[in-house]
């Protein structure tokens, strides 16, 4: 049997060990720092008075201090710095900037979320896409869950305001949200609906936009 577990090198406790407690709290110590990741930011310098489980990503520069030789390593601090050895796609958010990272195998990259393919609505109340060079309306969602709506309309008699079209589920806001859009006679209201609904008020035939719009999905 090996000496620990093969992903998060956790310490198994072996049969008559002295001091069982030390294997048991070390293991506790690395699911602390893996299941749910987060980390306080991305250093190459330990910081001077970490806290009890105050978790860093050894990055951006050679370590130093206590960190020395520890580059991309995952540090996290209970009574004394412990270190992790990342796998290939693991994943830590990080509370300084939000943003989160991936570790490649060399290194932690910011990962960027790919969007989803285009989904083309269906309008109603007589509107069309505004056509030419412009871009009609169209809406996706990227992998992070945000929602961009973009694209222009216009109408051939007059402008009718109300539902426009609606969204497909999984697309849609927890919330009801307004927007402010612009259109030939100026701004304009957006309404999206927790229901889907795309909903406008003061709407100009001649062209109204939704470029702009961006929402997280419920």
């Amino acid at each position: 049997m090996p000496d620990n577990t093969p992903k998060l090198v956790m310490p198994y406790i072996v049969a008559s060990q002295a001091q069982k407690e030390v294997s048991h709290n070390e293991a506790l110590n690395i699911l602390d720092v893996a299941v749910q990741p987060t980390c306080l930011n991305l250093l190459f310098t330990p910081p001077g008075s970490p806290a009890q489980g105050d978790t860093y990503i050894i990055s951006g520069g050679t370590a130093t201090g206590a960190w020395v030789g520890r580059e991309t390593y995952i540090a996290a601090f209970y009574d004394a710095w412990i270190f992790i050895e990342p796998q290939t796609g693991w994943e830590f958010k990080s509370l300084n900037d939000g943003f989160t990272y991936e570790f490649n195998g060399t290194g932690w990259v910011q990962k960027i979320y790919t969007p989803g393919a285009w989904q083309i609505p269906s309008l109603g109340l007589g509107w069309i896409g505004l056509g030419g060079a412009w871009r009609n309306p169209r809406y996706r969602k990227d992998q992070s869950g945000m929602v961009t709506i973009e694209g222009a309309m216009q109408r051939a008699v007059s402008a009718s305001d109300g539902v426009i079209f609606t969204l497909l589920s999984g697309y849609r806001p927890a919330a009801d949200l307004i927007f402010g859009g612009y259109s030939a006679g100026g701004p304009y209201r957006i309404n999206v609906k927790s229901n889907g609904d795309v909903e406008v008020s003061g709407s100009n035939m001649f062209f109204s936009s939704f470029s702009g719009i961006q929402f997280y999905t419920d």
